[in-house]
């Protein structure tokens, strides 16, 4: 104990020495910072920061995901297992790669024997090859995709389909249509639903796998769903859309399939997905209990947030791709601030639960921007990571399910609290010239536990690369920015402050 009294007394008196230094230092015109605890002190803001908008926050995101069609289908059948482990780990883990916790399950049509114009990993076995004949062990690499995301801690699973079997089908194809309409026959809606729900029984008493939703429908209001595509598609105008949407509810409570409900409509637009639901009859609208929709396109961001409140429904933004255009070289950030951009807008307007990428992992000979990953579906098996992961991760890697997201007063930032790990994120996405950002936290939070905050930054010349720690003041904090970049800024040991 007396070992003690005498370290804290000598304790008190550097402490006095420290403060009469400063005292000196001061009065003849010298600061010396050494002494001065930064946490203590605020910082002059040299331009209008960032403030965050605490009461426009919510608490309901629950996740980042990926379809799995197509490259599950495809990369699932690999040889070489240790590396369909490595691309898993890009994808799925929480430590080595993404950490994406949410997988979409394609319930494949499997096209006509006689067409053959699928691309590669489109042509997705069903489980039902011929009426009254069911095969069990189709799509094999997809399932063992599923079943290797769900031990990388995946908790969440979406069943969907594209299109029904081709033999249910007026064109006798999985790729829609001639036309570009309905494609599904009128006597075969019963046969439909009874097959998705039958897969989807199939994967809980079998292989323990309980999809919480499962969705019938894959941008049915699209009218490009023709027959010779290269992808399954399938056209259901809006009665349509409300008969297999209760046909299939009907179906999963009479097999006390009760562990999993109804999602739709997996619209392309958010525009699309509004008029939908304001024109199902109200029998439709009670079994659906979680709004889908894609975010390609539409602007009715705060509308479709509105109605799934109204309705108590869970909104899903469930695909998005930054798509068609040629691949960029490995410096070019086009596609990655078209992907920051987005997920901004959705997260901060639309507020969805989850936000799911179409497919994490792309067949390079496509020759496109879609995917994190490129890989040779084609042959030899080789993947590698493109730019746009690294962009992904600025998010995914900090922004965790059970975080409060908050928007900022700058359409150009977004933030997220963690109470659970008391970290607060910022991301920042600069097209412009290099510069600084601020963000005035004073308000909201308690920093005095966040002597400095981490930044990691992805740029035409780095990949989510962490730079030097930059202090953390009272009131805030300014990060530099890079030309082109996306930048995350984490704060750990920080406190809401009380009241909020």
């Amino acid at each position: 104990m007396a070992d003690n009294k005498q370290r804290s007394s000598r304790k008190r008196s550097y402490t006095l020495i420290g403060m009469a230094l400063i005292v000196l230092l001061v009065g003849g015109g010298i600061i010396v910072n050494h002494f001065a605890n930064e946490r203590s002190r605020t910082l002059a803001f040299e331009s209008e920061p960032v403030r965050l908008q605490l009461e426009k926050s919510y608490d309901h995101f629950e996740g980042w995901g990926t379809s799995l069609a197509w490259w599950a289908n495809d990369l699932g059948g690999w040889k070489d297992q240790a590396k369909v482990d490595e691309v898993m780990d890009l994808v799925f883990d929480a430590e080595k790669g993404l950490g994406l916790n949410i997988v979409r399950y394609n319930i494949g049509g499997e096209e006509n024997p006689e067409m053959k114009a699928l691309r590669p990993g489109g042509d997705v076995p069903g489980f039902q090859p011929e009426p009254g004949v069911w095969d069990w062990k189709a799509d094999a690499g997809q399932r063992s995709v599923l079943q290797g995301s769900l031990e990388r801690g995946v908790n969440i699973a979406e069943a969907f389909s594209n299109s029904p079997p081709y033999w249910m089908t007026i064109s006798g194809s999985v790729t829609g249509a001639v036309d570009g309409g309905n494609n599904l026959r009128e006597d075969q809606y019963d046969a439909f639903a009874d097959y998705l729900t039958e897969v989807v029984k199939h994967y809980r008493d079998e292989w323990g796998i309980t999809f919480r939703t499962l969705d019938p429908l894959n941008e049915p209001s699209s009218d490009w769903w023709k027959k010779g595509n290269m992808q399954e598609g399938s056209h259901f105008t809006n009665d349509k859309q409300a008969e297999i949407i209760k046909k299939v509810a009907a179906s999963l409570k009479s097999k006390g399939l009760d562990g999993t409900v109804i999602s739709a409509a997996d619209d392309n637009s958010i525009d699309e997905t509004v008029h939908n639901f304001s024109i199902y009859d109200q029998d439709t609208l009670d079994v659906i209990a979680q709004i889908n929709t894609h975010s390609y396109n539409g602007s009715k961001m705060e509308e479709l947030r509105t109605l799934a409140e109204r309705h108590g429904k869970k909104l899903w933004m469930s695909e998005y791709g930054t798509g068609g255009s040629e691949p960029h070289h490995h410096e070019d950030m086009t596609s990655v601030q078209e992907l920051a951009e987005r997920i901004m807008f959705d997260l901060k307007i639309m507020q969805p639960s989850a936000w799911v990428y179409w497919q994490a992992v792309e067949d390079e000979g496509a020759n496109n921007n879609w995917g994190f990953i490129h890989a040779n579906f084609n042959g030899e098996e080789q993947y590698e990571m493109t730019k746009q992961y690294y962009g992904m991760a600025q998010f995914t890697k900090f922004i965790r399910p059970g975080t409060k997201i908050i928007p900022t007063d700058d359409g150009r930032t977004l933030a997220a609290y963690d109470a659970d790990r008391k970290r607060l994120v910022l991301v920042i996405r600069n097209e412009l010239s290099a510069g600084k950002k601020a963000f005035d936290l004073q308000s909201s939070f308690d920093v005095a536990n966040s002597s400095t905050a981490q930044v990691y930054q992805t740029s035409p010349d780095r990949n989510m690369e962490q730079l030097e720690d930059i202090p953390v003041y009272a009131n805030g904090l300014e990060v530099s920015v890079a030309d082109n970049s996306v930048t995350t800024v984490v704060l750990e040991g920080v406190t809401l402050k009380a009241g909020q």
